[in-house]
């Protein structure tokens, strides 16, 4: 090993051994990293933080993936918002002959949207009026050399008038004509019938509305492209202005156009065609494969969440490498959740009332085995069963009281509600003769925090005194998401607040640990000045040394 030579310690580069042969450097670097020994320390202990937050934000993550599959099979209390997976509708058509009744008709039906089935004939199809000139023109951009107006419009709406000069070409024509459609409810186009003819068509923008020509003056231009006659009437109607109809269990219904929106409540039909003397029954069903499918995604993604755990549990050879092995958030985490999906829901005594009945059996390492057989039968079934078990059902006895939000993660609720309402205002609130329960800000009545009523959230409307009876049984969807939100929540969430003590642990240890590494670089530094007088005084005593020997002619062979 050499003892000396250049070397760069830190920010410093130095000579060493030059005069003393000692290895200083070295010396340097096994003091300075002894200092800084306790930051190498703090270091490990960051990293594991790290990866205790990155393996926390997994978790978190899967949390917030259960709840996500979760948000159409609990009940939501918002007005605007969707309705769940229980409300999604589907509806089946049918036909009495061999049409295919999708060719016919087009439905769109509403979450919620009652169920029921009804008798459909299509009577007829809205249709545009549409009229075409017998005249062919050799060139439609040749000038047509006739001057004049006319006004153009639909029957019951408004014309404008056109201004025809003799430099106007049919092409012109057509686009002062639909330059005007917003107005007039009216549009033209040109048409080539032959190699050298085109001809002049108007059609109407709506649906059974009739295309109407007054007010001619000059020459009659389209008397002479040969959309009118004589008698100011149309030459060739290619498509008569018709609206729609339709009968619905015997009762016949007119529109202008094909869009029956508003005849069934929550269901939208549209006339494709019409078939008269061919009759479709639409029948609406609850539509089973929508809730099946989100079923299916809260497994797996429950599934996901409940492998993450036990990887975190793993041990082999008596060792592990899971950053939260161990962690008491995780286990009771893990607990909570494993404690839900075991419990009863729904109505007592239904046939139904556990996750396991419906076909989501628990396995022994906690993960859910689905046997698809078991749940269709049920939801096939036992529909408003299955619903229960995940929804939770409330009933109020006034019309004026309804629950705006739940967040409790009590199973079920029965209470009578007095409400005192006076100079406008709610006033008070009790239960059983308490009024602490409740915090009443204007319209909103909130359970306060640490009372069994904590999370749950009622509106009052009304205008005078009430009491209200108040049942609630919370659905397994409700609690699960409730249960997690604890643990998931990025504002309050039991995960988030560790990430944030472990991010503050962790900005305070890389402080300490700067603080340690700027004290080893200054003691380094002090190391390198010293060693360097040492090896300049060794220097000088060597050169002193040799003047000596010099002087008294002294040599290493007769020393």
């Amino acid at each position: 090993m050499a003892t000396n030579g250049i070397t760069t310690l830190g920010t410093r580069t130095f000579l060493f051994g030059g005069s003393s042969g000692i290895d200083t450097s070295a010396l340097i670097e096994a003091a300075y990293n002894q200092r800084k020994a306790e930051a190498d320390k703090i270091d490990i202990k960051v990293s594991g933080n790290t990866d205790r937050i990155a393996a926390l934000s997994t978790l978190q993550d899967l949390g917030s993936s259960i709840q996500n599959s979760l948000s159409s099979l609990k009940k939501n209390y918002s007005v605007l918002a969707s309705k769940s997976s229980f409300d999604a509708r589907t509806g089946t058509l049918s036909s009495s002959s061999s049409t295919t009744p999708t060719s016919l008709l087009s439905v769109a039906i509403a979450p919620g949207t009652d169920l029921g089935s009804f008798d459909i004939e299509v009577q007829q199809k809205a249709q545009a009026h549409k009229v075409g000139g017998n005249n062919a023109t050799v060139d439609k951009n040749a000038d047509l050399t006739y001057t004049g107006t006319f006004d153009i419009g639909v029957v019951g709406g408004t014309s404008v008038s056109i201004n025809v000069t003799s430099d106007m070409s049919l092409s012109e024509l057509a686009t002062a004509i639909t330059a005007q459609k917003g107005t007039t409810g009216v549009t033209a186009s040109v048409l080539k019938t032959s190699e050298s003819g085109y001809q002049l068509i108007l059609s109407s923008v709506d649906t059974n509305k009739q295309i109407e020509v007054t007010n001619i003056t000059g020459n009659d231009v389209l008397q002479n492209v040969g959309v009118l006659d004589g008698g100011g009437g149309f030459v060739n109607e290619l498509q008569t202005a018709q609206g729609a109809i339709i009968v619905v269990d015997n009762v016949a219904i007119n529109r202008d156009d094909n869009d029956f929106t508003d005849v069934l409540d929550g269901i939208s039909l549209n006339v494709l065609n019409a078939e008269p003397g061919t009759t479709l029954q639409l029948a609406i069903t609850t539509d089973t494969s929508s809730v099946k499918g989100d079923i299916l995604d809260f497994v797996d993604s429950y599934n996901a969440l409940r492998d993450f755990i036990l990887s975190q549990q793993a041990v082999s050879n008596g060792e592990t490498d899971a950053v939260l092995f161990g962690d008491s958030l995780l286990k009771t985490m893990g607990s909570s959740l494993q404690a839900l999906v075991a419990t009863s829901y729904g109505a007592s005594g239904g046939n139904y009332e556990t996750l396991a009945e419906i076909g989501l059996k628990v396995n022994s390492d906690g993960t859910i085995t689905v046997d698809e057989e078991v749940l269709d039968l049920a939801l096939l079934d036992k529909f408003d069963q299955v619903r229960d078990i995940f929804e939770t059902t409330a009933t109020f006895d006034n019309t004026q009281f309804r629950a705006v939000a739940n967040t409790s993660q009590t199973k079920s609720f029965s209470f009578a509600m007095d409400i005192t309402y006076s100079g406008g205002a709610i006033t008070d609130v009790s239960i059983g003769g308490d009024n602490t329960l409740f915090n009443i800000n204007g319209t909103l009545l909130q359970g306060k925090a640490g009372t069994a009523y904590e999370g749950l959230s009622f509106a009052y409307v009304g205008t005078s005194n009430a009491t209200v009876n108040i049942d609630i049984s919370q659905g397994f969807a409700d609690m699960m998401n409730s249960a997690l939100e604890d643990y998931t929540s990025v504002t309050s969430g039991v995960i988030q607040n560790e990430k944030i003590s472990l991010d503050e642990q962790n900005t305070d240890l890389q402080a300490r640990a700067a603080r340690v590494l700027e004290r080893a670089d200054d003691f380094r530094n002090r190391l390198i000045d010293k060693y360097a007088q040492f090896e300049a005084q060794i220097s000088a005593a060597q050169t002193i040394l040799a003047q000596i020997r010099a002087i008294l002619n002294i040599n290493d062979s007769n020393n």
